[in-house]
């Protein structure tokens, strides 16, 4: 072992413990990946937080996440927007010698809040009017900037939270889902509630920042999937996974049942993970960044008006979408029956 300047001869390793050993600790504990993946993050202009603390929802009590990594994703010498975009990564990192195995879904699930926003008065949605219908469309932001259609959304394999570690048992191995759950999904759910928390702005907010917030599970350790049917010649090798779990929505009245949210949580083996930033999410966050920054104003106001929705409200939003003017409040007073004055009560009841 090196000795450093001005080590006392104190410091030093005690009887029965060699400096194999205490390498072999290190390398096994975690703390070495997540260095890697830190240095690897810096190398693409990231800031990184290592050890970033979260509240944890449930127990009020302060926890930690392996790194917090963000990129300003607009010209700060420009003209001020109303939403200005960012980039934020919550990454925890697992090292292992045994498999994880994931359980493929079939698909996608259709009304996953995916990817996650925060920053925002409405994080959640965007609220468009139209032309040609009495009908208020509540979309999620991603649909509203034609975020979905990038292959960074439709590119891995989806999963549900049900994926173990394999351990060993005698000779054999077993599967267990508690550690998975409990040292990625827990952890990384539980962090991107916090930031989105944290995030809230006051109401009298007249600008914004919009992140898009990922998390991300690094792992050093095999990833296979395993399709529907789980035969042996079903398995396969693969680098990145998306895990959705559903969480239910606390609070509401007694005795109503709460709809919760579906979040996406990414894992992606180390030596993949260079690949998977430059490769699928700086482009993604680049889109992002351009679409924030072209409707900043109706990002800004959570409100915003499309022609034609009663035609065709499912495709080609993002090329529509306008602030929401009184030209384009009057266009709406006009399709829902010309009575301004009701019109507008109305659109206000709704938004």
């Amino acid at each position: 072992m090196r000795i450093g300047e001005g080590n006392p001869p104190g410091n030093a390793l005690p009887a029965g413990v060699t400096e194999v050993q205490v390498a072999e600790a290190v390398s096994k504990s975690g703390y070495p990946l997540q260095c890697v993946a830190s240095r690897l993050l810096r190398d693409d202009s990231f800031w990184v937080q290592e050890e970033w603390s979260y509240v944890d929802r449930d127990s009020g009590e302060l926890r930690t996440l392996d790194l917090h990594a963000g990129l300003d994703l607009w010209d700060w010498d420009g003209p001020q927007p109303r939403v200005t975009p960012h980039l934020d990564l919550l990454i925890e990192c697992k090292q292992s010698d045994l498999p994880y195995v994931f359980f493929l879904c079939p698909s996608v699930p259709p009304d996953a809040h995916f990817p996650l926003f925060a920053g925002l008065c409405h994080n959640e949605e965007v609220a468009i009017s139209t032309d040609d219908d009495r009908s208020v469309w509540n979309l999620p932001l991603a649909v509203c900037l034609g975020l979905r259609d990038h292959a960074f959304v439709a590119a891995p394999p989806a999963c549900s939270t049900i994926f173990t570690k394999c351990q060993r048992k005698g000779k054999r191995l077993e599967v267990s889902g508690s550690e998975p759950f409990n040292g990625l999904v827990l952890p990384l759910s539980k962090g991107m509630a916090h930031f989105q928390r944290s995030q809230a702005p006051v109401a009298t907010r007249v600008y914004f920042d919009c992140h898009l917030v990922l998390a991300v599970g690094v792992l050093d350790a095999p990833m296979v999937a395993a399709a529907p049917g789980g035969q042996h010649d079903e398995l396969a090798a693969t680098p990145w996974v998306r895990v959705f779990r559903h969480e239910a929505a606390p609070g509401g009245p007694p005795g109503r049942l709460q709809g919760g949210k579906i979040l996406a949580l990414d894992i992606v083996h180390k030596e993949f993970f260079q690949d998977y930033i430059r490769s699928f999410v700086l482009p993604f966050a680049r889109l992002f960044s351009e679409r924030a920054l072209k409707h900043d104003v109706e990002l800004a106001e959570g409100k915003a008006f499309a022609s034609a929705m009663g035609r065709d409200w499912w495709t080609g939003v993002e090329g529509r979408l306008r602030p929401r003017t009184l030209a384009t409040t009057l266009a709406w007073a006009r399709a829902v029956g010309g009575n301004v004055a009701k019109a507008l009560r109305e659109l206000t009841r709704r938004t």
